[in-house]
This record gives C-alpha cells, structure tokens and sequence, in this order.
C-alpha cells in the first residue's frame, strides 16, 4: 500500500505542473479549440488486409514503435545490453560486457565489448559506424575534442555495420518503410505513405510465404545488399532477417533470428516498445554474434557518434547519405503578404504560433492500444502518459542533438533517466533560453522588443518575458557579472535580421528535454527574420565548456496569428514544488 501511495503522489508532482502549463496554453488556443476533438487514427488497415501498406503498420504496430494520437514511428535511438558470445579471431569469446548504442535517424551505431576468449585471454574492443565512416577506437569518443585515446579506420567494416543496423528487430521496418519512397521519412506513419493494395513500393516488396508475411527492401547506403525480412504472422515480429550482398553467384549472406519479444527497458521506465531477447547472427552460415538481452532503453536517449578527423581524412566515401525529412505536416503560411515596417526595418510585432511536431498536447496519449497490451497498461498515466516521453522535439532529434563532449555523454543519458528528478522544470524553475523556444509574442518599438513566453519545449514552462535593446549597444561587463535564466540579451539589426545575442546564464537550466544541461560559458544567438506572414527564427548555441561545437538548431517557422483573441493572457495555475525523495517511477515528463 505504501508503495501504491508513492506512487500517486509522484503522479500528482507532474500532474499539478501539467495542469498549470495546460491553463496557459487553453488561454492562448483560438475560439473553439478548447470544444476540438482528438483526430481520428490516421489509419486502420481491413481486418483481411494483406497488402504492403497493412503489412508494415503491423509490423511496426505490433512492435510497439507507433505512439501518440497521430501514431507516428517515435523510435529515434536504442540503448541495449546484452550477454553471450561474439566472434573474435574465428573462435566464440565470452562476453563479459555488451552494450550497443544506436541513433537510427543518423545512421549510427557504437557497440563497446568485453570477452574472454577460449584460452583464457581478455578482449575488448569498441566498434562505430557513422554514416559511411567506420572506425575501431579505444575510448568512447577518442579524439573528438580534447579526448584522448586512439582510432583505427575500417573503412571495409562499414558495409557490414550498416546492415548490422537495418537488419535489427526495429531497423528493419524503418528501412523498408524508407524504400518505398524516395523520401528518407522520419517519425512516419507507414499507413500514410503510399497507396493502399500494392504488394510492391518503390524498392519494397511484400510476398506470402507458407502463411507468413515476408518483406524484401533494400539496406540503406549499401550498394547491392537486399534484406528478407519474416515476419510472425500472429503478432507481426520480426522473426528473420536475411541480407544477400554481392556476386549473385556466390553472396556474403548473413542471417539474424530474433526471438523472445517483450519490453526490455528496466522496471522503472517500461514504455511498451519492445525489442528481442534473443539474438543470433549468422555469417555464411558461421554465428558471429549470440546474444542474450539483459536491458534496454528505448525513450530516445542521447546517443551520438561524430567522426574524427583522422578517420575522415583516412576514408574516401563515395556514396551520400539521405537527409533525414521528419513526416510533418506544417500549416501553410503566406510568405508572400507585404512584410510591415517600422523606423527602416520590418516590424515583428504580432501573435506567432509554431509547430515542434508534438502533436495535440491533449492527445498524445489517446493512441489505440498496441495488439499485445491491455487497455488499462496502454493508457496508463504516471506523471504524464508514457508516449509522452519520445514526442519531445530535443529528444526525438527534429531540433537535432548538440555535441557534447565525449566525456558528458553518459551524463547526459543519466540526467534524462532520471529526468523527473534532475530536470530544473520539475522544481519550478524557469526554461531560459534556448529552451523556452520562440516567443509566442512580439512588441517591438524603434529602439526594443518585448518577447512573452507563455510555455516551450513541448508543454513545459510557466510564461517569461524579455525586455531587449536593439540600438546596437555592446554588453555591459558590469552586468554581465550578474547570471539570470534568459540570459543578459541585446540586440541589433543586420539588413532585415534581427539579432539577438545572450549571454551570462545561470547553469541549471537545461537546453532542452533530455538532459541536455549547459555550462556557464553558454552564449545563445537568435535571428529573427520576417518575410509575410511567416516568422524566421534560427538558434545557435556556444557552449566551448561542454559542447564540442555550435549547436546550430534547425530554423522554425512561425506563423502570424490574425485572430484578436489569440495572446490574450489569462489567470494561469500556479507551479508547486513536491517533496521529490519519494519518486517511484522513471517515465519521463
């Protein structure tokens, strides 16, 4: 029963903040918002159904890979470990540590190992493939930014560790959704991509095998390789994937068999995305890898893997990877409409509403229950629903991801983990800036603007505002000493650019969910840029203490709200701090 109390409790910590933000966000929705129903699924296929598209929407459905209202593909990365053994030097060696970090949207994979081979010897190695660059290092991250350490180029390894990836239990549906378009498509709906009785899509092909459906597609980025996939007929899992590449006459096969489906995330943070058990990989007929799975991670951790220089320069690539388009739908906007003006230069003022691809805040989690769960497991609320968790713009990567230094990344998966602890948010802190995202409105007179923030970063935040120069002053070393949480901010023209230029932070505010934390020595420079109705607004972020590099976020459109009671601000809930130690549960808000 204690237990069973702690629990509520924990929920109603989030459950108070939520309700505080969703007052906010009510106020500032158009006339008759509030009466709008959740849409319908985007897509159901007919119970007798066995064409392509209905094939892969069960394919991923039964996975547990569609999430939200709007049952989107929301699997963006996977942290695994496993036991068992993997080939070293043609022999079984026995592993004593396994852990494979994967980023799907940026065709990544870094996989660190322990063993001990037949004769009693340790190994270890740490094997990464990013893009068309594969490379062995001794230290995770070795020479990216100030770390030490040693790399080797596998430039032949590459091939291998692609299709390592593309032939995974959740790979292979994302690579075969992708060959049915010429589009990479993030994040889609495979039930909203091609049309309806097709056996066949682009370089994707679906055929009836002894009463199991079975899924040939093209590896992403790997000339010549085609996969195979079976799938259980019942559940729609992926069974086997067979990869041929090469001389047709005499193909390098390599077969991998998954089994034992369940959510192996710890008990702390189960979010009904599930991945296999078992895991064997055959080369030829020779098993490379045979793994057992102790745990995984499947909330869209941080996981990334920048190439060293070394190893750029070493390798000639001759292929290029897609570019990722994340599957959204923005809402037109009329660039075009005679740009106002004031004193020379174009006047910002105005309501703007934009799009992070989150979904309806109210319905994300009112998706349908996945085929293997009971209604009340997929509709379970602790803080918020569990779906939740992988909608977030930073986490799911379409704001992409900083760099952090190589010796933050683990600390960063460990702050997200345990982000409804360690995030400043649930402690009533303000976002700050970048966080806080665009302003939801702009005042602006000849020589300020006035920004309101009325709640950023999908659903969090209390409302702020700014107060900003734009005569062209330099920063004040006097006041530069004081730190806030949006920073010490001025701003000047550059042709028809607004810029805003930040600096003096306090520290404990985060960039964005995720556990995405930043230093002191954060510097934020915003472009506001207005063409019409539309809105620019681009972000770069400087943090040398932290990040290896800028973190230049991807530009967002905002969109000129003409209806006069948008921006009206209402009373809004207060934010209440609850006593944290008691917190039972890892779902992250």
């Amino acid at each position: 029963m204690a237990s069973k109390f702690r629990a509520f409790q924990f929920r109603m910590i989030g459950t108070r903040v939520a309700i505080a933000v969703l007052l906010t966000m009510i106020a500032l929705q158009p006339a008759g918002a509030q009466n709008r129903r959740p849409p319908a699924e985007p897509y159901t296929p007919a119970a007798d159904a066995k064409d392509l598209k209905a094939v892969l929407f069960r394919w991923m459905w039964g996975m547990g890979m569609l999430k939200g209202q709007d049952e989107r593909d929301m699997v963006a990365s996977l942290e695994y470990q496993g036991k068992g053994t993997i080939q070293v030097d043609g022999q079984p060696c026995t592993l004593t540590r396994y852990r494979a970090s994967t980023n799907y949207q940026a065709f990544s994979q870094r996989i660190q190992y322990g063993c001990t081979k037949p004769n009693g010897d340790a190994y270890s190695s740490i094997e990464v493939v990013s893009g068309l660059y594969a490379w062995n290092e001794d230290t995770p991250g070795a020479q990216i930014a100030s770390s030490k350490g040693k790399v080797t180029p596998m430039a032949a390894a590459a091939q291998e560790r692609l299709i390592r990836i593309w032939a995974s239990p959740q790979g292979a549906p994302k690579a075969a959704l992708a060959g049915t378009t010429d589009t990479f498509w993030l994040g889609a709906n495979p039930g909203t991509r091609f049309a309806d009785g097709v056996m066949k899509a682009g370089q994707t092909s679906l055929a009836w095998v002894d009463g199991k459906p079975v899924v040939t597609f093209a590896i992403p980025n790997v000339p010549g390789a085609t996969a195979t996939a079976t799938l259980d007929a019942g559940n729609y899992r992926t069974q086997q994937v067979t990869v041929k590449q090469g001389s047709p006459e005499k193909p390098t096969t390599t077969e991998f068999t998954y089994a034992d489906y369940q959510d192996w995330n710890n008990p702390l943070n189960k979010i009904g995305v599930l991945y296999a058990g078992k895991l064997t990989e055959r080369r030829n007929g020779t098993v490379i890898r045979d793994l057992t799975t102790k745990e995984t991670e499947t909330g869209n951790v941080y996981v990334v893997a920048p190439v060293p220089a070394s190893v750029r320069s070493a390798i000639t690539v001759t292929g290029k990877l897609p570019s990722g388009v994340f599957a959204k739908a923005e809402p037109p906007v009329n660039k075009s409409a005679a740009t106002p003006r004031m004193g020379g230069h174009p006047d910002l003022t105005g309501s703007w509403s934009y799009n992070d691809w989150i979904g309806d805040y109210m319905s994300r989690g009112g998706r349908r229950c996945s085929p293997w769960q009971d209604k009340e497991d997929c509709s379970v609320q602790t803080n918020q629903t569990e779906d939740f968790e992988l909608y977030s713009p930073s986490r799911f990567g379409n704001l992409g991801r900083p760099i952090y230094k190589p010796e933050h990344w683990d600390k960063v998966q460990q702050l997200d983990m345990w982000t409804n602890k360690e995030d400043p948010v649930m402690t009533c802190q303000p976002l700050g800036v970048p966080r806080e995202g665009p302003p939801r409105r702009i005042y602006q007179t000849a020589n300020d603007v006035t920004l309101l923030y009325f709640g950023g970063d999908a659903g969090g935040g209390y409302g702020e505002y700014r107060v900003i120069p734009t005569d062209g002053r330099k920063h004040d070393p006097k006041r530069a000493l004081e730190a806030t949480y949006m920073g010490y901010t001025i701003g000047h023209w550059e042709d028809d650019t607004l810029v805003l230029d930040s600096i003096s932070f306090v520290d404990t505010t985060w960039l964005g969910r995720g556990g995405f934390f930043h230093s002191e020595q954060m510097r934020v420079v915003e472009r506001f840029t207005r063409q019409g109705d539309a809105l620019l607004y681009d972000v770069t972020v400087e943090d040398p203490e932290v990040l290896t590099e800028p973190w230049v976020i991807p530009t967002r459109t905002l969109r000129l709200n003409p209806n006069p009671e948008a921006g009206l601000v209402r009373e809004r809930g207060n934010c209440e701090v609850y006593e944290l130690k008691n917190i039972s549960s890892q779902i992250r808000h």
